[in-house]
């Protein structure tokens, strides 16, 4: 989500929080008035900023959701497939499609497909270009896991090297899309004022963007040099883009409240300037 607020609020509001504020007001407004239609109208109102601001708050679970699911799943794919058949590491991550950890890798990829699609539920107003790229990136993750790469590219025949190909199309495209969340949208404020905590989160963003560009640069500066089997280079620098992704999807759904902003109040679900 891109971050943002009402530009000159005092308080740097989360989206959930601010939401919920207009319905409050929304409220009050309805309360207030005398005349039946008004009151219709605010009562209305109230209700729509109430289901966005729960939506908003919806939205953060969602980021840490697919946070802990990046992190975790190149370790898990590895020790299961150590723990299940005794096997070293494979070339790549996406070589455990050919595993007894398949299940596991395309279920994870088809999870995140839904949560990236989840944004599409009702989409909240600003967040257009977020739905968009989260949309085309459920595509891609599908693309991933069900297009799987070669399991031997010097045997495999031609319609297995073309589904290797789409594999690869998509792979790049998703983790492209993932490097423009970390480095594009991830940053932005909407024009509300910046915080020292947001400034830290940048940081991370844009440390992950750049980690993830850097990897995918690595992944084909590798492919000329061709550098030994044993080092498991491509999958070490998936992983690392992997890693990556994840660090900056959890840190913008402040998980366990890491780099958040300071709250004066009690705690609501954090989304804080994260549009």
């Amino acid at each position: 989500m891109v971050e943002g607020g009402d530009p000159g609020r005092a308080e740097l509001a989360s989206e959930s929080r601010r939401l919920a504020q207009k319905s409050a007001a929304a409220f009050e407004a309805a309360e207030a008035s005398s005349d039946p239609s008004v009151t219709a109208d605010k009562l209305g109102e109230a209700q729509v900023y109430a289901t966005d601001s729960a939506l908003a708050a919806a939205y953060t679970h969602l980021q840490q959701i697919v946070g802990v699911i990046a992190l975790l799943l190149p370790f898990v794919l590895v020790l299961g497939n150590r723990l299940l058949s005794g096997d070293e590491l494979e070339s790549s991550i996406s070589a455990y499609y050919h595993t007894r950890m398949g299940d596991v890798f395309v279920g994870a990829l088809c999870a995140l497909a839904i949560f990236f699609l989840s944004y599409n539920y009702k989409p909240l107003p600003g967040f257009n270009l977020d739905n968009k790229l989260s949309t085309l990136a459920a595509v891609a993750a599908l693309g991933v896991a069900f297009f799987p790469t070669t399991s031997d590219a010097s045997v495999a025949s031609q319609s297995e090297q073309v589904v290797g190909r789409v594999h690869l199309a998509c792979a790049a495209l998703l983790f492209g899309l993932l490097a423009v969340f970390a480095l594009f949208l991830f940053p932005k404020t909407g024009g509300a004022p910046m915080t020292p905590a947001k400034q830290r989160r940048n940081v991370v963003y844009r440390t992950c963007g750049g980690i993830i560009i850097g990897a995918i640069v690595l992944v084909g500066v590798s492919n000329l040099v061709d550098p030994p089997d044993s080092w498991h280079a491509f999958f070490w620098l998936e992983t690392v883009c992997v890693v990556a992704f994840g660090v900056s999807w959890l840190v913008k759904g402040w998980f366990l409240g890491i780099l958040a902003d300071h709250k004066p109040t009690a705690p609501t679900p954090a989304s804080a300037l994260d549009r």
